[in-house]
């Protein structure tokens, strides 16, 4: 219990999610800092007309002006900002009764202003928000009602409705804006998310489980009649013993430039991965052997080339069959035409019908 109360706390206060955190907050602040002005202009009409003193100008200015960066400044200043965010937008719900109750519950701008702070309070939270936001307004009419009296200010003319058009064009494109921002940058996490699950992380190629699903893929297509394709699985030569002589951190190095070159040196519609250890594996779709051949070998010799011939590339060929039952036996195939292409001295590549054929 413990080490995962740790964890979670840990997981909690990671850069990354401070950061994420903070970012809720600031996107917040948009919302709020011009929000809050239309909003006021929405209700000063009324508190004009109903004569309130001065210090209800004053306040009223305070809230609008220096509440935002308030606000701003005490989320961030906390570890979890966003929770103390979501206590501020409450206080904006507390403050948007009371200040309905300040206008004499005058009509429009009463209903304007009632909407758009149940519109702040799902974007900021959702349904289950909206209810605290409602016992949270209560709680400010009730303020508002003890200081102000219980007065209705009936009035509803073209003024009024020209005091509250900002509010009802200003403050929807501002909720909507900051709404799609939010909603693209979870589309952006989730497409970083999934390309990560995707990719082996030291040679940037595409881990065995995604490969595999995009193998079983291609071989259903080749099943159904799709066209020629090949597969092959490819070996760094003397993997080990550059290992043990030059130690690992030198043979991830190598890896790495070896994904690299892979994806360098193959077309995009080629699909690589990373089969296990020191082995790749490459899918290369409507391709027939001899043109898969070639490609290999091409790209087996820009890659000797480039590594000064320090290493070599053993390739194991085979093209889609008819015959083939699985996935299995087509991995099977060039698997053989791997072994064969080491038994013959290595840094080669050999195709699977070869092998059968004893060339």
């Amino acid at each position: 219990m413990d080490g995962q109360g740790k964890r979670s706390s840990t997981e909690r206060s990671s850069p990354g999610a401070v950061q994420h955190r903070s970012r809720f907050v600031w996107r917040a602040l948009a919302p709020r800092s011009l929000g809050l002005p239309v909003g006021a202009l929405c209700l000063a009409l009324p508190l004009w007309e109903l004569g309130r003193p001065l210090w209800v100008w004053g306040l009223l200015f305070l809230f609008v002006f220096v509440w935002p960066w308030l606000a701003l400044a005490l989320s961030l200043r906390y570890r979890d900002p966003v929770r103390h965010e979501r206590r501020h937008i409450l206080l904006d719900s507390f403050a948007g009764t009371f200040w309905m109750a300040a206008a004499g519950f005058s009509p429009l701008a009463t209903c304007v202003t009632f909407a758009m702070l149940q519109a702040n309070n799902v974007a900021a939270g959702g349904i289950r928000f909206v209810g605290q936001g409602w016992l949270a307004q209560l709680a400010g009419v009730t303020v508002g009602l003890l200081v102000f009296g219980a007065q209705f200010h009936s009035a509803l003319t073209l003024k009024h409705l020209l005091f509250c058009l900002p509010m009802l064009v200003i403050h929807p494109v501002v909720i909507g804006t900051t709404l799609y921002e939010m909603a693209q940058s979870v589309a952006r996490s989730r497409r970083k998310l999934r390309t990560l699950s995707q990719t082996d992380s030291l040679t940037g190629v595409y881990n065995r489980r995604y490969w595999s699903e995009l193998a079983l893929q291609e071989f259903q297509r080749c099943g159904r009649g799709g066209g020629p394709s090949c597969l092959a699985l490819i070996d760094v030569d003397n993997f080990k013993a550059i290992n043990d002589t030059q130690g690992h951190l030198a043979g991830d190095e190598l890896l790495a430039r070896l994904g690299r070159a892979l994806r360098a040196n193959l077309r995009e519609t080629d699909l690589i991965g990373r089969y296990g250890g020191d082995e790749f594996c490459v899918l290369l779709p409507q391709t027939r052997e001899h043109g898969a051949c070639t490609a290999l070998d091409w790209m087996r010799e820009r890659v000797v080339r480039d590594e000064q011939g320090q290493l070599g590339l053993s390739i194991g060929l085979a093209a889609y069959q008819p015959g083939m039952g699985s996935l299995e036996d087509w991995i099977r195939c060039a698997d053989k035409a791997l072994y064969e292409a080491k038994s013959r001295g290595r840094n080669q590549v050999v195709a699977h019908p070869q092998v059968q054929a004893g060339v």
